[in-house]
């Protein structure tokens, strides 16, 4: 699954240890995700989603960052060439989003639908990238993630390891 050219280098990867991943046991923060093995979501080959290993989990840094807002009112902060995954599953660096950008989701209501729980709610709106700033220097996390190398993080986004 990973994008040809795209943060090449380990160097250029990686998650703020404070950047949430989804999990089998809900979001869990990339800093409390033990080395030893941990179950992320993920977007299997057929399409659909499952778990996989994250392994050999490694921080590192100070690495430049850049902090991704998103229309959810999340914000992500990693490494400057993180690659993120675009609609259509178009791998991209993080310092490269754009505003306007629609990202790769784990799910999204049907367009129209909205739950009767959330009268107020965009919730079938795809989630899309409001900034992407510039935020300093700083440690990273990243691993391995068995078979695919991407994982969902914050509001579901999908991004490489």
């Amino acid at each position: 699954m990973p994008g040809g050219g795209i943060g090449e280098s380990i160097e250029d990867r990686g998650l703020a240890a404070t950047c949430h991943v989804e999990t089998a046991e809900g979001p869990v923060r990339m800093s409390e995700t033990p080395n030893k093995g941990f179950a992320v979501l993920t977007r299997l080959p057929s399409g659909q989603l499952g778990f996989r290993q994250l392994i050999k989990l490694v921080t590192r840094g100070p690495v430049p960052l850049v902090r991704v807002v998103l229309s959810t009112g999340h914000e992500v902060l990693a490494a400057r060439g993180h690659p993120f995954y675009r609609s259509g599953m178009e791998a991209v660096d993080a310092e490269r989003l754009a505003p306007g950008d629609v990202l790769e989701t784990a799910f999204r209501y049907p367009e129209g639908y909205t739950p009767p729980d959330l009268p107020d709610a965009g919730p079938s709106d795809p989630i899309r990238v409001v900034r992407v700033e510039a935020a300093g220097e700083g440690e990273v996390m990243t691993g391995t993630v068995r078979d695919t190398h991407a994982l969902f993080i914050t509001a579901g986004v999908l991004c490489g390891e």
